[in-house]
This record gives C-alpha cells, structure tokens and sequence, in this order.
C-alpha cells in the first residue's frame, strides 16, 4: 500500500477548485476594469447614452443566471446545454482598408463534447460554394459581408445563422476578429509556440503601405521547427497561402489556422494568464474595437472554469479538402473558381459537423462491418455501370459482393435495400442504410425470387445473400463528384 500525503486528490480537487475560482475572479475583474472604454467606445460610434449603454452589459437577469444557471430568454445557456455540446464559430475578417474587409478569410466550427471532454474543429475553405436556391450560389465567405451590410453590427451572428443552416447543427455563440485585433491579441499574450511542420516560402504574401498603390507583395519564410511568434509572425503564418513545399493552398493555411488557435488556447488556459487580472484586461481592451461577438460578459464568466476542464484535451482537427478521400470537388461557375460537396445534400459534410471529434480512420473503422456480410447489388438507375462503381466502393470497405446486375424495373430515385436476413443484422443494416441513403424494406422471398410487390420480382444470383439492394439516384454521393461548370 502506497500513501502520498504530500499530493492527495483532495489537495488536487482543492488546487482546482482554487484555480477555477481566481479564474472567474480574475476575469470580472478584467470586465469591470474595462467596463468604462468598452461603453465608451460603443456610445462613440453608436451614438447611445454612454450610462444606458453600460448599464447594459449588467442586469438583474445576468446576475440571476450567474448565479442560478438559469437559460436566457431564448432558452440557450452556453454552459448546460442538454446535450453537452457548445458550437462556436470563429471567423476572421481583413477589416480596416484591406481588400474584400468584410470577407471571411478564416472559418472555423469549434465543437466542445462536455460528456467525453472532447474537441473538434472544422475548417471550412472561403472557395466553398454557398447555395443560394434555383441554382444559383456564390462563395462561402461573401456570406458575412452580405449579413453584415443587411444588419450593421450583427453580421457576425446573422452569419452564424446561415451556415447552422446548411451544416445542419446548432451554433451557439459566435466571434469575429479582423486582422489587426488578431495581431494584438496575440502580442497582448506575449505571443504563442507554434511548432512549424515543415519549411516553406511565399514569395506573394500580400502587404499594405501608404500611398497611390498600397497593395503590394512580398516574400515571407518559416524554418521547420517549435518557434515563439508575436502577432504579425502568426499573422503571416495563417494568411500565407503560396508557400511552397506543399503550404500553397488554402486547404494547408486552414490546417495552419487551427495549430495556431490550439496554441491560442493552451496560452489563454495557462495560469499565469488567468491568474493575471492585468493580462485579462489587456486582453479584453485589445479586442474591443476589433471583435464582433454574441458571448455576454456573463457568458465569459461561465466559460472560464469550463476552459479549464478542457486545458488537456486533444483537439481533433478537420479541413474540408479537395483531395481524393476528400470531401470537395473544384469546379468553375462562370469564371469563378469554387469547391462543392462531393455529396450534393451536404450529407458527408453535415455529418463531420455533426461529429467532429473522431478521425477519418476511426469513422472508417466505424464504416466497417462488424461481421461477414453478403451483398448483392442491382443498379435500379439509367446510369451505366452504377452498380458495379459501388460495388467497388462497398468492397473496400470489407463487404462481400456476391453479385452485380441491373434490377428489373429502372428510375429509381431512392435506393432500396431488401432485408433477407429476417432482421438478424440490425446494426449492419443501419450502416448500410445511412451509407447509401436508402429505405429498407422486408420482402417476400422464396428461394432465390424476391417479391418487392406484387408486380416486381427479382432474382438473387447467390441464396446466401443477406441483403439485396437496388440502387437509386440518392446513392450517388457514395461514389460520384457534384462538377458543375455553370449556373442554370
């Protein structure tokens, strides 16, 4: 029997519980230190009454909240959601005098897993194609611009909005930083570790000066290695997007993006941060004129001891790519370059914003079968070739193809699979459902005839298959890319 009477877990919970509390301590503190230039600035540029203006920022429903954990008025407490998740969407803007201001050169969803102590971030590329109906869609970052021009102040969250939309998830607070606030932030750290994975140039990094032609380019390069960058070095390190050794494309400067927010978070969660009443200050004053947010000042105090419980976790990270196992697809809509889902309903996309913190080998794994399972696949479309493409596709992921064909009757929309096992592998025919959009149905079957109905028979080629399916057009994101090369 061992005894540790020097570190016990009382005297660990104690040491939490301490750090947890100075945490919230330190940020009040930080708030009401800066309460005055925040109202001040908002009265400035709004026009309000500055006393009204700060009196907003406190109310006697804010204080029952903090206290009781009561939800808001729209019923969403950022802490104690039903089901442990907290989406935050991060956006970052050029602001200032750069070109396209209001465009979105970062976009990232930010999912917290409160019961598994999770976290998972989804990079979504500024080229992806934003569906607008009737055909008609332009890129992903323009939508902020638009939200921002139709609702002054609130572009921010009117964004968010729009993308829980088409993600098809909840997002509960959202934040958006210019450039120069990105900058200051991270000076106002004292910078952040960044461990360079491989040396790179970018011989047209864009940079601004005074004068009649203020764009200009010039040429930026990082060693492989663990270096400390301020704010401009970071700065360079996220927006580069020609770098070369395989760093020139906005699909490495999203990877970037999130080593670089992880590294945010590690500095933001350290004690001598959150113990530091001046450095929360700093801080709260860097970004006031930078920042459009929904988070409340009490939201920030409920959020400082969460930080803590998620100091250690692994962040699993996510960038939608064009690659060949990636979700993407390029494609040119008059003249503008764009990326699509490979899957036109979003689903795949959909599902990694849904559940981001799993890797794409362990969703693989999950993909798999679990036991010997035998298909039999019949292309139920006009589309040549269709059953055998899938086929190859459903193979690679390790089940066994009895036999490929095309089914008696053709046009299907919806894909069908024929249950023949009587129920006996619930689990797989779910995978097998969801994978291929499909209905299911439990036919009548003798021998090797399966009856759909009373007009359609079809003939298994194998009487051992387990399930039969015929194909219809909803299948087709399994194996096909969404090109299009112009607007109907």
């Amino acid at each position: 029997m061992k005894i540790n009477l020097i570190d016990t877990d009382l005297d660990r919970k104690a040491r939490r519980t301490t750090i947890a509390v100075a945490a919230v301590f330190t940020l009040l503190v930080g708030i009401l230190s800066t309460l005055g230039a925040g109202a001040s600035y908002r009265s400035a540029t709004n026009g309000s009454d500055f006393f009204s203006d700060a009196g907003g920022f406190f109310s006697l429903a804010d204080i029952k909240r903090l206290v009781w954990g009561n939800a808001d008025a729209a019923g969403q407490d950022i802490v104690n959601k039903e089901d442990g998740r907290l989406n935050v969407l991060i956006l970052g803007i050029g602001g200032g005098k750069h070109d396209g201001s209001l465009l979105t050169d970062t976009i990232i969803l930010a999912s917290l897993d409160k019961k598994g102590n999770r976290v998972g971030m989804l990079s979504i590329p500024r080229d992806t194609a934003y569906p607008l109906g009737n055909g008609r869609f332009q890129k992903i970052n323009a939508v902020n611009a638009y939200a921002e021009k139709e609702h002054p102040g609130e572009g921010a969250r009117y964004t968010a909005d729009a993308y829980s939309k088409l993600l098809g998830v909840r997002i509960d607070r959202v934040f958006r930083v210019d450039f120069q606030g990105f900058e200051d932030f991270v000076d106002a750290l004292g910078g952040i570790e960044i461990n360079v994975e491989r040396s790179f140039t970018d011989n047209s990094f864009p940079t601004e000066e005074n004068g009649p032609n203020p764009f200009k380019w010039t040429s930026v390069s990082f060693k492989k290695g663990e270096q400390t960058m301020d704010g401009h070095r970071a700065l360079q390190f996220v927006r580069s997007r020609h770098g070369s050794n395989g760093e020139g494309s906005d699909f490495a400067r999203s990877r970037r993006q999130q080593q670089v927010i992880g590294a945010i978070r590690d500095k933001l969660v350290s004690r001598d941060v959150l113990t530091d009443p001046k450095k929360i200050s700093e801080l709260w004053n860097t970004l006031s004129s930078h920042i459009q947010t929904d988070v409340t000042a009490w939201d920030a105090l409920k959020l400082a001891p969460l930080a803590l419980d998620f100091k250690d976790a692994k962040i699993q990270t996510h960038v939608l790519t064009d690659a060949a196992d990636g979700e993407l697809i390029p494609a040119n809509v008059d003249g503008a370059f764009m990326l699509f889902p490979k899957k036109p309903d979003w689903s795949e996309i959909r599902a990694l914003a849904a559940d981001p913190f799993q890797s794409k080998e362990e969703v693989a794994a999950a993909a798999k079968p679990l036991e010997h399972v035998n298909l039999e696949i019949k292309n139920g479309t006009f589309r040549t070739g269709y059953a055998a493409q899938i086929s190859t596709k459903l193979e690679s992921l390790g089940y066994n193809i009895n036999a490929t064909g095309n089914a008696t009757k053709r046009g299907f929309e919806k894909t069908i699979i024929y249950d023949l096992t009587g129920g006996k592998k619930p689990e797989e025919l779910a995978k097998l459902k969801k994978m291929l959009s499909a209905d299911v149905s439990s036919p009548t079957v003798e021998g090797k005839t399966v009856k759909p109905d009373e007009q359609t028979t079809e003939t298994l080629y194998v009487s051992s298959t387990d399930f039969l399916i015929v194909l219809g057009d909803s299948s087709l994101g399994l194996i096909n890319t969404y090109a299009v090369t112009s607007n109907p």
